[in-house]
């Protein structure tokens, strides 16, 4: 699997390089939002690790950049950061964000996080590395209509 890790602290880089490593995935690092898209140009990435706060272009406009490409709609992408601010915060609680893990925290568990979207999305466990429960996917059924008229759009409960 390879990590592609966003991150403008060296030292904060240098040290997860080495941690991700010794558990067994390859690492690219990047120092900001741009540099991390040039970085998809060169290979395939399997999961992005990104500060939030960086220079340029910042952890949340990277994710905004990468969703807004269908290729990488359902890439997983893990915030990290060392802030506890309406920013970040902002950014944990939403929902189209994977996860988040504190850089202040216990590293072990960055390596569940980065262990959990290693598995195969149908594989992972419905209960992500910070405890939220997924919910189930609900597959979106274009053909119902077809078969029940009445359940089209503005049909009303029978």
């Amino acid at each position: 699997m390879l990590v592609l890790l966003v991150d403008d602290e060296e030292a904060i880089v240098n040290l997860l390089r080495s941690l991700l490593k010794e558990n067994g995935f390859e690492v690219l690092s990047a120092h900001n939002g741009q540099e991390a898209l040039e970085r998809f140009k060169q290979v395939q990435i399997d999961l992005v690790i990104s500060d939030i706060y960086m220079p340029g272009m910042d952890g949340i406009k990277l994710h905004e950049a990468l969703r807004a490409r269908p290729e990488y709609a359902k890439l997983p992408f893990l915030f990290i950061s060392g802030y506890d601010d309406a920013y970040t915060a902002g950014a944990v609680r939403d929902s189209r964000y994977d996860g988040f893990w504190r850089k202040t925290g216990d590293v072990s568990d960055l390596i569940r996080w980065v262990q959990y979207f290693s598995q195969p999305e149908n594989k992972r466990s419905r209960i992500r590395p910070d405890g939220v429960l997924i919910p189930p996917f609900v597959e979106q059924r274009p053909d119902v209509e077809k078969l029940n008229p009445k359940a089209g759009k503005g049909a009303k409960p029978s």
